[in-house]
This record gives structure tokens, C-alpha cells and sequence, in this order.
């Protein structure tokens, strides 16, 4: 039996009706899919795929546009070192203003692991999300790893000598004249050796102005310690002592920088073996970490929590002589709640009002007093208070208004 009548006699198969029927309504469809004019001599699934691979293959190729670069962890490596090994290292990542503690871990100079120090009373041996997103920063190929001067639309490699040379005559200009007119903008630092060769700057140019600047700083935090004491302070929580929270729109387990240390300074007040466990309220205006571990939660719209604050330090002043009658406003009765927590005599010394950094100056100060009245504040409390290392720092209000 030859092969066409073998192939004649096994069953035949199809797609659908209209191809076993040939109705032209099949025929428009597979014109449409595999367009017989679209190459001369006809064209097929096979030389179809191909063409279309071609062009995905120089579609990628004009979209390689970065120069090739070799990425090298250890460019020499030291005599009598062995290959593979790890090594440890003690470090610290800034973030808003503050500084955490972290031990990272290289084999053969290549960073691969990011943990907290111990020792740091910040991360106490803990990271968060943003201390283990850093890792892959380190190996952010636009780091710049050269200066680079901005030369019309392109950024062109410079040698740190050439960037002396090219600042040398404007630095003599601007000596002359004490810096007036000179301004910098830079993310704020607090590295002690940064600061210390911004002193040296600013004494060489008296006239000119350093400003820090980040989109969510603590300018109403200082602004805020400033009114209530006369000096910039920077507030530390020891949430442990804390019996009673108060949060106001501040995110102290995911979003402060201390979350880590806040975090397991909560869980410790929040075991039901030892004595009755903290309580925590939460007024924000989004969803929070702190917010989904609130035993009582209020949500409440930005802009209406300096007024909260100031209807909770009013119910506090009158210790108990105003009206509590039931109220309709769960605001109102919310705050009803909160006061009579706070003035608990259980709970005196032994609770803690915290507020969130967007909040206005006024809204900060108002806390402050809250905290001295209710007695929160002093050594062995739940809030203590530190200098800020640079009291004269101008706010980013300031920075934007002199360089726009």
C-alpha cells in the first residue's frame, strides 16, 4: 500500500465546521491571520514566526543602550587572602536625620546580606524593609562611580582632579566676595564628619547657606519643640514603660525610623502572662501598621487632628470637672475614651502620645504638654528628649524659598 493511500485511508481532522465545510467566511479568517499578499511567492506559519522573531530581536537590540561595564567586587586581591571567605562588617544606614546600626556580610568584597547590630539601640539586631531593600542599591548600576560634569543634554566622566581644577576659580571668585549668592541643597546627614567640613565651608564663606531638604523631614517635629521649650529637641520613646498609646497619625511600628526598636518595645508590654497588657489607640487619616495593631482605631481626616488634639488637651486640663455626658460625636467620645485612660492613676507616669511628622508645629507642642502633664517625660519614662545636633539648621521652607 503506498503512502497516499495510506494517508487516504486514516480519518481526517478539523478545526471547525467552517474549515471542513470551506465556507468563505474561513476563508476571509485565515486570509486575515496568514495574508497570502504580504509576500510574494506566499507565505507560511514557519516563515511568518521568523520574520516576526527577526524584528523582536532587533527591537531588543536598538532598546541595549548601556555601555558594557564590568562589575568588580575586588579589583586586587590582598596578598594571603582567602578566596570565599565571609567577612563582616559594622555600618550604618542614615535615614530622615537618624542613623540605624547594621552588620553586613561580603565574600570577596561583594555585600550579601544585611542584618541589625546588636549594640545599636535603634535595630537591637533587627531591620526593617528599607534596610534590606539597601542591598540592591549597592548594586544599582547607575550609581555613579566618577564625577560627572553635565555637558548640554549628556553627562561626560571626569577625574576628581579635573573637578578641582574646573571649581577652583569659581571658589576664588566666591571667596572674595564671603560667599554671597552661594547656596547648597543637600539630603540631611547626620555623619558628625559631614558636619564638621560643612562647619569649616561655612566658616571660609560666611555669607553663603547650606540648607538640607527631603520631602517628608522633621521641620514641624523641631518647629514644634521649639515652641513648647525654646529649642529644637529630638523626642526618643521607650514604648516598654508605656501602659497607654496614643498614636496620632504617626506609624511607629512601620515608618518611624526607630519601628524596629518601637516594635519589639510594644510586643513586650503586649504579653498576657505578665502584668495587664498595654493598650493602644490609634486617630490616622490611612491605613498604618500601628493602625492594624490598635486596639481601638479611629479614622479621621488629616486636617481634623490638630483639632483633636486640642479637644483631648482641653478634656485633660479639666481632669474629670467637664461634662461627660454621652455624646452622639464619636469624636468627641473617642477623646472622652482616651483622657479618662490617660488619667487613670494606674496609668499616670506610664503612657506615651505620640504624633505623626506631617502634623503642624502647633499640633507637636500641644503633645508636648500633654506628655509633661500627664508626667511621661524624664529618665526611666516612656519619652525622653535629646539636643539636635545642629539647632541652627534652616527648614526646608526656608531652603525652597531662597532657590526657587
Amino acid at each position: 500500500m503506498s503512502s497516499l493511500e495510506k494517508q487516504r485511508e486514516e480519518p481526517l481532522w478539523w478545526h471547525s465546521l467552517d474549515e471542513l465545510a470551506d465556507t468563505p467566511r474561513f476563508r476571509a479568517f485565515l486570509e486575515s491571520e496568514f495574508p497570502a499578499k504580504a509576500d510574494p511567492d506566499g507565505i507560511n506559519r514557519r516563515r511568518w514566526l521568523q520574520v516576526m522573531g527577526a524584528s523582536l530581536v532587533l527591537a531588543a537590540a536598538n532598546g541595549c543602550r548601556w555601555e558594557k561595564q564590568d562589575i568588580l567586587p575586588m579589583a586586587k586581591r590582598p596578598e594571603g587572602y582567602t578566596p570565599g571567605k565571609t567577612r563582616r562588617f559594622c555600618t550604618a544606614m542614615p535615614l530622615s536625620s537618624t542613623a540605624t546600626g547594621l552588620e553586613v556580610t561580603c565574600v570577596d568584597g561583594r555585600p550579601i546580606k544585611i542584618e541589625g547590630n546588636p549594640r545599636h539601640p535603634y535595630s537591637l539586631g533587627a531591620t526593617d524593609a528599607i534596610a534590606q531593600a539597601a542591598l540592591l542599591e549597592l548594586y544599582d548600576p547607575d550609581r555613579n562611580d566618577s564625577v560627572r560634569v553635565e555637558e548640554g543634554k549628556a553627562f561626560k566622566k571626569k577625574t576628581w582632579e579635573e573637578f578641582l581644577a574646573i571649581c577652583t576659580k569659581p571658589l576664588a571668585e566666591l571667596k572674595k566676595s564671603g560667599g554671597a549668592g552661594f547656596r547648597i541643597l543637600s539630603e540631611p546627614d547626620s555623619s558628625p564628619t559631614l558636619a564638621a567640613l560643612r562647619a569649616r565651608l561655612l566658616k571660609a564663606l560666611p555669607k553663603a547657606r547650606w540648607y538640607d531638604y527631603e520631602p517628608l523631614g522633621d521641620d514641624n517635629e523641631r518647629e514644634g519643640a521649639r515652641l513648647a521649650f525654646g529649642r529644637p529637641l529630638r523626642t526618643h520613646l521607650a514604648l516598654d514603660k508605656a501602659r497607654v498609646i496614643l498614636c496620632l497619625d504617626a506609624d511607629l511600628l512601620g515608618s518611624h525610623p526607630a519601628s524596629v526598636r518601637h516594635a519589639r518595645d510594644f510586643a513586650i508590654g503586649r504579653d498576657p502572662q505578665a502584668e495587664p497588657m498595654n493598650r493602644l489607640y490609634v486617630v490616622e487619616s490611612g491605613v498604618s501598621l500601628t493602625g492594624a495593631a490598635a486596639d481601638h482605631r479611629l479614622p479621621l481626616q488629616s486636617l481634623h487632628i490638630p483639632a483633636f488634639v486640642s479637644m483631648l488637651e482641653h478634656e485633660l486640663t479639666a481632669a474629670g470637672k467637664s461634662s461627660h455626658d454621652e455624646s452622639s460625636d464619636p469624636v468627641q467620645k473617642f477623646v472622652q475614651v482616651v483622657a479618662g485612660d490617660l488619667l487613670d492613676k494606674n496609668h499616670l507616669s506610664r503612657s506615651a502620645v505620640c504624633i505623626g511628622e506631617v502634623q503642624p508645629p502647633e499640633a507637636h507642642a500641644a503633645v508636648h504638654r500633654i506628655n509633661a502633664m500627664l508626667g511621661n517625660v524624664g529618665k526611666g519614662k516612656p519619652i525622653t528628649y535629646t539636643q539636635v545636633p545642629d539647632p541652627q539648621k534652616p527648614s526646608n521652607v526656608a531652603a525652597i524659598r531662597e532657590l526657587v
